[in-house]
């Protein structure tokens, strides 16, 4: 297996890892024994937790806005785009996961400068992207409020609600989320 093709299964396992039981939890050691390789080979792809913390926001960000792209592009209703957004946050807990930035963000504390200013440009364009998309629709909205706040609602809901349901079992507070924006919705 090539340099390459452990860095990226590093990448996959750290991700899948982290929206589980979060960065802290994730050791350096146990992913080189999920890879098969030396704990030293992960800290000569990634040396101090940090610089993994941000390749994952970075791939996760990258992953997220291509599907993005995806929606908008579709040019559909609103009600469709939006609910293709919320499929996006149904998938991750199908598989008992929260989103990676959801995770990261309960462990704001933790993380360094750097990270902490990547983390908040990702999540104010996941908030710009959200905006646009109810400024585009606006004839398609059946409230009066400004787009920012939709999508800063929308983003907040939606991501609270990933990590309520985790913990009570099941997709209540999704599918509460769905249900209150459709009613925005005409």
């Amino acid at each position: 297996m090539s340099m390459n093709d452990n860095r990226s299964r590093l990448i996959d396992i750290a991700e899948a890892s982290a929206q589980r039981g979060g960065l802290k939890a994730l050791s350096f050691r146990t992913l080189a024994d999920e890879v098969g390789i030396k704990s030293s080979s992960v800290h000569y792809h990634f040396p101090e937790k940090a610089d993994l913390a941000r390749t994952l926001i970075e791939q996760y960000r990258d992953k997220l806005f291509v599907k993005l792209d995806a929606i908008a592009l579709g040019n559909e209703s609103l009600k469709s785009q939006f609910l293709a957004f919320i499929e996006i946050f149904r998938d991750l807990s199908s598989d008992n996961r929260v989103c990676l930035l959801c995770m990261m963000a309960s462990e704001f504390a933790a993380l360094n400068t750097a990270n902490k200013a990547l983390l908040a440009n990702v999540f104010s364009n996941l908030e710009n992207w959200l905006e646009t998309l109810f400024d585009s629709k606006r004839d398609e909205l059946a409230v009066d409020l400004p787009s920012g706040q939709l999508s800063r609602l929308a983003l907040s809901g939606l991501e609270g609600a990933l990590l309520v349901d985790r913990v009570m079992q099941n997709s209540e507070r999704l599918d509460a989320q769905k249900q209150v924006f459709l009613h925005f919705m005409k």
